[in-house]
């Protein structure tokens, strides 16, 4: 337990995480440690075998999101252990994806994102939310991503907004001449309502009701909205239009490499999900088209 405290704080020196994730490293890695102090094992001694018991213990506590990201927080941990020298091999690095298993990311279908997009604006607010699934679904950001950028992080001649990604990592990401000229027309009527709200200093692209940046939890709350408005019998999340975003660009032939880039992802193998989801959809194409299917 002692080297929780400096391993948090190499997460947010060295590897530059938010505050968010490093709260729920901690939570995680303290999970770990409680299951070390019930079986009476050591953390040098923990094997593979250990470790697999310890992912169907927190299975059958936790939704599988949950659960790949403890699998994904244990790794981070032995991964600091073994530079360190506290231990000699880090066993989560054993545990294979198909160990683990994955959840298929839900998305929208192209008509399904047209429907979203066409909902009548009859005010700001209306301009301001479709304006954030228009953004997303367009460049691929994160909903934090897509929080944090400030107006003068865009270039519009260039069609490209610069983002601070996990780990503070920064890249461009790009949009469409029609989306640029909207984009464009929604900063317009922000600066009116800003002027109003006597906000006018605000630089957030995206702003709260109170003239403030949008917080996440509101964010979470217009998604729900849209979701009954739209009649959507799936998830929708703001990461819902992400993984559109990249299910769509690979059903058109773009490369997996590109998408990883556009994504953000430091993996490949955390991209490579999108291709089992555009396979699936090919299997069910097959399965309804096919005359013998």
């Amino acid at each position: 337990m002692d080297n929780i405290d400096d391993f948090l704080t190499y997460l947010k020196n060295v590897r530059n995480l938010t505050d968010s994730t490093i709260t729920a490293y901690r939570e995680d890695i303290e999970d770990l440690y409680e299951y070390l102090d019930k079986k009476n094992i050591k953390v040098d001694e923990f094997s593979l075998h250990d470790a697999r018991d310890y992912i169907r213990v927190i299975k059958s506590n936790y939704a599988q999101k949950s659960v790949l990201r403890k699998i994904t927080a244990g790794r981070t941990y032995f991964t600091y252990l073994v530079k360190r020298g506290f231990i000699k091999h880090n066993v989560f690095q054993d545990i294979s994806v198909s160990e683990r298993g994955f959840h298929l990311p839900s998305f929208l279908s192209e008509d399904e994102v047209k429907k979203l997009l066409s909902i009548p604006r009859k005010d700001f607010f209306d301009e301001r939310d479709h304006i954030m699934f228009l953004f997303i679904y367009n460049s691929g950001a994160r909903i934090s991503e897509a929080l944090e950028i400030n107006v003068d992080d865009f270039e519009f001649s260039k069609r490209r907004v610069l983002i601070r990604g996990k780990g503070r990592k920064l890249r461009f990401l790009f949009f469409s001449k029609s989306t640029a000229v909207e984009i464009e027309n929604y900063l317009k009527q922000r600066e009116a309502f800003l002027l109003e709200k006597g906000k006018i200093a605000e630089k957030a692209f995206l702003v709260s009701n109170r003239g403030n940046r949008l917080p996440f939890s509101s964010s979470h709350i217009i998604f729900e909205k849209y979701a009954s408005l739209c009649g959507f019998d799936k998830e929708f999340t703001p990461h819902t239009l992400r993984h559109s975003f990249a299910t769509h660009l690979l059903d058109r032939g773009a490369d997996i490499r590109v998408v990883q880039e556009l994504l953000g992802h430091e993996s490949i193998s955390t991209t490579q999900i999108y291709t089992h989801v555009t396979k699936a959809r090919l299997h069910e194409t097959y399965d309804k088209a096919h005359p013998h299917a």
